[in-house]
């Protein structure tokens, strides 16, 4: 058997001295692999039941977010293209959706081109009319930076709002801890969204039967403590509790009565 491998080695020397294109082919086609594989391409899901509790400061907001939901994340990339679904996860991110291209990784850092919604859909059933607001959330076309440090993470995102014409940006720190099986985490983070994001979700109009408002664009505040527990190999246990400060561009608004958001949450996940 050595003498066979021998032999081949040998024999494969020989090729690449007579026909030098041989090598040229060779490397050509590792380079080719090389420049087509990318290091985040792969795919993670993750379902479950959560049990959610949210304070709503919005007065006339339709939905109600507490209670059982259900819980779904995943991820597929292939060649740098990506997408995501984000159903009741932990972060603190408004986007449930979005796609875009995985261009750049180096050590510790990773840059995605990234098309995502950067706001939840809010409804307002408003008084006296009963006439129901729809503030759509929009598409927002922009960048999104990841880092890490072995246990210190770091994400920030910068995009432009289609629909609204608006900026939104935000950058999150989060640093985690491990003691035998269990993980804990702790993270903060900052959103800024201008007045005319603002005044898509949180501005009236005059015909709305409430007051004309306007808000100024602003600064969101995030402080999140959590955990995760893996019951099995293919079980997990997670905890989470934020606070979120809003801007006063929101909590001037005439839909709005409060200036901080709470929000807690346990669930239970298989992870495929």
């Amino acid at each position: 058997m050595k003498t066979f491998t021998k032999l081949l080695k040998i024999s494969t020397l020989i090729v690449g001295i007579l026909n030098p294109s041989f090598i040229m082919a060779a490397e050509e086609e590792k380079e080719k692999k090389e420049k087509t594989e990318n290091i985040r391409d792969g795919a993670y899901l993750d379902i479950g039941i959560s049990q959610v509790y949210q304070s709503d400061p919005f007065k006339f907001d339709n939905g109600n977010d507490n209670g059982l939901q259900a819980a779904v994340n995943g991820r597929y990339q292939k060649y740098g293209f990506f997408v995501e679904l984000r159903l009741g996860a932990s972060e603190q991110e408004s986007s449930r959706l979005s796609y875009g291209y995985n261009f750049l990784n180096t050590e510790h850092w990773s840059y995605d081109f990234r098309i995502a919604t950067n706001h939840s859909v809010l409804e307002h059933t408003l008084p006296k009319s009963n006439f129901v607001s729809t503030r759509d959330s929009q598409l927002a076309k922009g960048l999104r930076i990841l880092g890490d440090y072995d246990n210190t993470h770091l994400r920030f995102i910068i995009a432009e709002s289609s629909g609204a014409k608006g900026l939104y940006a935000g950058g999150w720190l989060s640093q985690n801890y491990q003691y035998n099986n269990l993980n804990f985490y702790g993270s903060a983070g900052i959103e800024y969204r201008n007045e005319d994001v603002i005044n898509h979700f949180y501005g009236i109009n005059e015909v709305e039967g409430l007051p004309y408002y306007r808000g100024e664009s602003g600064f969101e505040y995030t402080g999140q403590v959590g955990f995760g527990y893996p019951i099995t190999t293919d079980w997990v246990f997670e905890g989470f509790a934020r606070i979120i400060l809003l801007p006063s561009g929101v909590t001037n608004s005439p839909l709005v009565d409060g200036n901080t958001i709470t929000e807690a949450a346990v669930s239970v996940k298989y992870v495929f």
